[in-house]
């Protein structure tokens, strides 16, 4: 029991290294089926057999896809929808009050901060996954920077350093939102599944469960599913 115990850590991490590496899920599955043959032929550890899994995943050439791919196709959308979702949100309350959107500079700062931190985000990514409390300590940030934008939102025009009717706002945040949504459902049904870590000895290695894209789908329409929700409530709060 220990010694499976052991084992699955070390594979767990193995995934972690090569998945950092970006390798492809089906690479990455070779190779666990490989190793997992080899212990069960010799009977050793994963750990004796192969030394630390980071040693071992940065001594394997594996196929992969280009070093900063995910940053074209995944990071820039999602900022970019993150922008829209944060803009919507802010012109959302003017609007159901038939106010104007009265803007301040430090709001600004403060709605453009998790904006920022998820645009560097390749800059120390290996950081957050590898040391769980500065993960915790950017994603407080984020959530610290949207309380602060909120209580540094002017209370009259006089102390706005802009004020804009919020009806274009909402209408084009809520546009670019939706076309992010369908470029991503788009994407995804295109997708070879070449990502999808598979056992090759498994009947079902090429399966994708119903559950996983019911998930996907969700995570691809998140900011219009939660800018609905945001809508729905500011309008029974008015």
């Amino acid at each position: 029991m220990i010694q499976q115990t052991s084992d699955k850590k070390w594979f767990d991490q193995l995934i972690l290294e090569l998945r950092l590496r970006q390798v492809h899920g089906s690479a990455i599955g070779d190779t666990i089926a490989s190793a997992k043959e080899l212990l069960r032929d010799t009977g050793q550890r994963a750990e004796e057999a192969f030394g630390p899994a980071r040693d071992y995943a940065e001594a394997l050439e594996l196929p992969s896809a280009p070093k900063h791919e995910w940053v074209r196709k995944a990071l820039w959308p999602s900022t970019l929808g993150l922008l829209a979702f944060l803009l919507f949100n802010q012109a959302l309350v003017p609007w159901t009050r038939s106010e104007l959107l009265l803007v301040s500079p430090a709001q600004l700062a403060f709605l453009a901060t998790p904006v920022v931190l998820i645009a560097f985000l390749p800059l120390y990514l290996d950081a957050i996954i590898r040391r769980i409390w500065l993960c915790v300590g950017i994603s407080g940030i984020g959530a610290l920077s949207g309380v602060l934008s909120a209580v540094t939102a002017p209370e009259n025009r006089a102390e706005a350093w802009l004020a804009v009717d919020p009806l274009p706002w909402l209408i084009g945040s809520a546009l670019v939102m939706v076309a992010f949504s369908i470029r991503n459902t788009t994407q995804s049904a295109f997708t070879t599944g070449d990502d999808d870590i598979t056992d090759p000895s498994s009947p079902t290695a090429n399966n994708t469960g119903t559950g996983m894209k019911v998930f996907v789908q969700i995570t691809n329409w998140l900011f219009p599913l939660l800018a609905l929700f945001m809508l729905g409530l500011a309008l029974a709060l008015r």
